[in-house]
């Protein structure tokens, strides 16, 4: 965090100092009293306890509040602050905060590819730049805070994942980071426990215009039919697109699996550049063109982004292929299980299974509320339409509804199994594991019990 003094914030945030030192430097924000420890700016919202034992401990604090009250509770240590109100100030120290960097700041949305995407760009950028980003997944409304003190005065360019659990999402976390940029890799039939419909669904990820302030720069997958139904209407900024299949401003073509990776050739500007990425599938296409459009228009050239590239590191438990128990292929794509990323893994896994046999371990989807039913339904035929497994394993109720549609729609009833714990699931794979077949792992399995990862565990460990 950028240290600020007491005085500077009072101006900020237009309060009066009941008691306490102007001079003294804030080092730590926080809106939960539980998190207050010295040199921290504590908003007090509404009628919240406070921990006066807790604050009796510490001197160089400060409590921003509307309640002159909290005056008794601090015994004359710390420095108090009354506002108007509590909430207000809050988000005027979050402006007058953001608005202390004249930095890119980029934005990334979609179903899918949004992490590896954001991880991408990093890669790219820290070569040259002092970067800032969210970590890993960890995308929650939660995190905002402490991802916006992030930025320091070193931070040269950010990045910040903004998900959608439900409709404003995007709304908020647009308020903390004001994105410069904003990236909407993809949309798909998600999260619709929160947003109950696909249409209020791609409504939240359109959100990312009111984020831009319908201005500054937008990068969209021209080949996602989704992404094209956000309304556009009143967006005065500029659009950049990336794709493989529809006229794009950086396009794939000539895209060819190797061993360990992807390899295709970008066109920009009538430029043509042979671009290597470590991983598989066309997704992660997807998500380079992604990647070097971006960071491209912060100011790296191609090529450079393209050199960092290829010594990206593959993100773990995404779609990520590797030799396994008894030499088996394996493709761990553990992280989460949507629509949308079966449909990439499953590309995966036949263009790269040669002729070994197919072997799929489905868990539920999540997030999808009264669509739980529908959806797993919609899956079975996906999964016929794109030609079907040789074997697929469902783990339980909700996955269950995907093998049974499958078996409704001509798979063979002998292969498709329907296992609900680890034990079975362990079982079964070790009864039809033969001649070094190719298994496809796709589930969230931090969403599922313990057991689960060992058996994933095991069968992705070399023997």
């Amino acid at each position: 965090m950028k240290q600020m003094t007491i005085r500077e914030i009072v101006t900020a945030i237009e309060a009066s100092m009941m008691f306490g030192n102007q001079d003294e430097k804030i080092k730590h924000v926080v809106s939960r009293c539980e998190n207050i420890k010295d040199h921290t700016l504590f908003f007090h919202f509404g009628k919240r306890d406070i921990n006066k034992e807790m604050l009796s401990e510490m001197n160089n604090y400060v409590i921003v509040t509307d309640d002159k009250s909290v005056a008794e509770t601090m015994n004359g240590k710390g420095t108090l602050l009354i506002v108007n109100d509590s909430k207000q100030a809050y988000w005027d120290f979050i402006n007058y905060y953001r608005d202390q960097f004249k930095i890119p700041i980029i934005g990334v949305t979609g179903t899918c590819g949004k992490t590896t995407t954001k991880e991408m760009m990093k890669h790219i950028f820290r070569k040259k730049y002092h970067t800032h980003s969210t970590y890993l997944s960890q995308n929650g409304l939660q995190f905002n805070l402490n991802y916006l003190l992030g930025l320091e005065e070193k931070t040269d360019v950010a990045i910040f994942e903004m998900g959608v659990a439900y409709p404003g999402n995007i709304k908020v976390s647009g308020k903390y980071f004001k994105p410069t940029i904003g990236v909407i890799t993809n949309i798909g039939e998600a999260h619709l426990d929160g947003c109950k419909t696909l249409d209020a669904y791609i409504k939240a990820k359109g959100e990312m215009l009111e984020a831009l302030d319908n201005k500054g720069m937008l990068i969209i997958n021209a080949d996602d039919e989704y992404s094209k139904k956000i309304p556009m209407d009143c967006y005065e900024g500029t659009v950049r697109l990336f794709g493989i299949n529809n006229s794009s401003d950086y396009q794939a073509s000539n895209i060819k699996y190797e061993e360990s990776g992807m390899r295709y050739t970008l066109v920009h500007s009538k430029n043509m550049y042979e671009v290597y990425i470590p991983g598989h599938g066309e997704h992660n296409v997807y998500n380079s063109l992604a990647a070097i459009a971006t960071t491209h228009m912060v100011g790296i050239p191609i090529q450079e982004a393209i050199n960092r590239l290829r010594t990206f590191n593959e993100m773990d438990r995404h779609v990520k292929v590797h030799k396994g128990y008894r030499n088996h292929t394996i493709i761990d794509d553990t992280w989460s299980c949507n629509k949308t990323s079966v449909m990439s893994a499953i590309k995966v896994l036949k263009k790269i299974a040669n002729e070994k046999k197919e072997i799929m371990v489905l868990g539920k989807m999540q997030r999808l509320g009264n669509k739980t039913k529908e959806q797993h339904l919609k899956l079975g035929n996906m999964i016929m339409e794109m030609g079907g497994v040789d074997h697929l394993i469902t783990v339980g109720p909700d996955a269950a509804l995907t093998g049974k549609k499958v078996i409704e729609l001509g798979m063979d009833a002998s292969k498709v199994s329907f296992v609900d714990d680890a034990e079975k699931l362990d079982s079964v794979l070790e009864s039809i594991c033969d001649k070094e077949p190719i298994i496809l792992f796709k589930m969230s399995l931090g969403k599922m019990k313990g057991a689960y990862r060992e058996v994933v565990k095991k069968y992705c460990r070399k023997s």
